[in-house]
């Protein structure tokens, strides 16, 4: 954990002090968490310790220059998936301001961001703001229990606002509803015994099973993809499971986050020590998948959201949606949205990620 030193609190003064001086135009915005927050018109220089955020403040802008500083595990993922590549510029972000759930005030003062964005729950929120800097506070699950569209659809009303790109995110945000309204209707005449039965595993290991109860990502997915979710009502939103309760609810499909490095083939081929999946219809059938990562992970919300829909749709109900190949809408909406142009061994590399 970052240890603060005294030279900390001679830093906080002289931002004090100095904020007169550098003074420009501002405005308010709403953050997620519904706090007021004053803002340059022009933001320049962002810093966050929020995971989606450059990727989401990627689509909303088309640029990922103003971001000064993220967190060391986004700057992982911006390099083995697709970010990296698309938006060069956050090769360039300092990580050493924050570690784990701790931020270093004296670092990120040294980074003089325009503006910090953080988890809606994080101390350093309070921290933070006793600097001077604006901090936003995002969400993950408090505003929507796990609807992924919704929380993705207010993080971009939220950066048109912060960015002045109000009609590029209304774009995206239309884009994103449209996809979940047409998935609805072509599900609407189907009953549950017309659904598979299935799991979202977020962890999936030797020593961890962990399956999405009602209030997740997972039970989201699934819930509007054409499945029904066998996790028991009981069960929290992120519950441990074992292999008898996975032998009686006996899914007919399963699917497995990017948290776990456990590929579909390990359980084809029993390699989990103390773990037989030899028994359960979906590894029978060679049903179990692996979610895909394009910009980010698709699992929780990101800019790639309505992918993720289109995906795990075709998976559920492939016959109600064959109307599509996955790979042609995946290539077409990074053109549009990232202005980037897709290769076929990209694309699969999205599909099939070997992380």
């Amino acid at each position: 954990m970052f240890k603060p030193s005294l030279f900390t609190a001679l830093l906080i003064s002289t931002a004090l002090a100095t904020a007169p001086t550098l003074a420009q135009d501002t405005h308010k915005v709403t953050d997620r968490m519904g706090r007021e927050v004053k803002l340059p018109i022009k933001v320049d220089r962002i810093v966050t310790e929020f995971l989606p955020f450059p990727s989401a403040w990627f689509i909303s802008t088309g640029s990922a220059d103003a971001i000064a500083g993220m967190h060391p595990d986004s700057m992982r993922m911006a390099e083995r998936a697709l970010l990296g590549r698309i938006a060069p510029a956050l090769h360039n972000a300092e990580t050493g301001f924050t570690q784990g759930n701790s931020v270093n005030v004296e670092e990120l003062l040294r980074l003089a961001p325009d503006v910090f964005v953080s988890y809606e729950t994080m101390p350093a929120i309070a921290d933070v703001a006793r600097t001077g800097i604006p901090v936003l506070a995002m969400d993950v699950l408090s505003n929507s229990g796990g609807n992924v569209i919704q929380t993705y659809s207010g993080w971009m009303q939220l950066l048109g606002q912060v960015a002045g790109q109000e009609a590029r995110t209304q774009e995206i945000i239309a884009y994103g509803q449209g996809t979940l309204d047409d998935t609805r209707s072509r599900l609407a005449s189907l009953s549950d015994a017309q659904k598979p039965g299935a799991l979202f595993f977020a962890r999936l290991e030797e020593k961890s099973l962990k399956v999405n109860g009602a209030g997740h990502f997972g039970n989201f997915w699934l819930t509007e993809s054409g499945a029904v979710n066998l996790a028991p009502p009981e069960f929290t939103p992120l519950a441990d499971i074992d292999m008898e309760q996975i032998y009686k609810l006996d899914p007919e499909v399963m699917f497995i986050s990017n948290f776990s490095a456990t590929q579909p083939e390990d359980l084809y081929e029993n390699r989990i020590p103390g773990q037989d999946w030899s028994h359960v219809r979906a590894v029978q059938n060679q049903r179990v998948y692996k979610i895909p990562e394009g910009i980010f992970q698709w699992y929780p919300p990101s800019a790639d959201a309505p992918l993720m829909l289109k995906w795990m749709a075709q998976k559920n109900q492939p016959e109600l949606f064959s109307h599509f190949r996955i790979e042609d809408e995946i290539k077409t909406y990074y053109g549009h949205f990232y202005g980037y142009d897709l290769s076929d061994t990209d694309v699969q590399l999205i599909l099939n990620p070997q992380f």
